[in-house]
């Protein structure tokens, strides 16, 4: 699958990144772009995405974790994650505060799914999967 670049969402201006749009859940017209960020380990949405897709996260313990310089805190919980005609199973961050309008998807919940490549000179980037059998 191969997706553009677009700007983040509420940005001024700059550079178009790689954003995937992901549901979570079986709420599929609840689309939430995700920064696909090969510096995060974890993928991170705001809180209110599980309130609005039945994720809950009341039994769940919190953690208090460092994103972009700030803190925020979270709860984790395993859900489906679909984008495009992919849909897989991962650890999910539900984070409360969230002050973008973007999550971000890392390594521990996406990248060990899919083979990204990116091409920067084209504004794009394809998403590979990876077969988990073979794992």
């Amino acid at each position: 699958m191969i997706v553009p670049y677009t700007r983040l969402p509420q940005a001024a201006g700059g550079w178009p990144r790689p954003l995937l749009d992901i549901t979570v859940g079986d709420v599929e017209d609840v689309a939430f772009p995700c920064l696909v960020d090969t510096g995060a380990v974890q993928t991170l949405v705001p809180v209110w995405i599980a309130s609005d897709c039945g994720v809950d996260l009341d039994r769940l313990p919190p953690a208090t974790f460092g994103v972009a310089g700030g803190s925020t805190q979270g709860r984790f919980a395993t859900v489906r994650i679909a984008a495009g005609e992919y849909a897989w199973e991962a650890e999910v961050g539900f984070c409360d505060p969230w002050p973008y309008s973007w999550g971000l998807l890392g390594h521990a919940s996406f990248f060990r799914f899919f083979a990204v490549t990116f091409r920067a000179a084209d504004l794009e980037f394809e998403l590979t999967p990876i077969d988990q059998s073979e794992k």
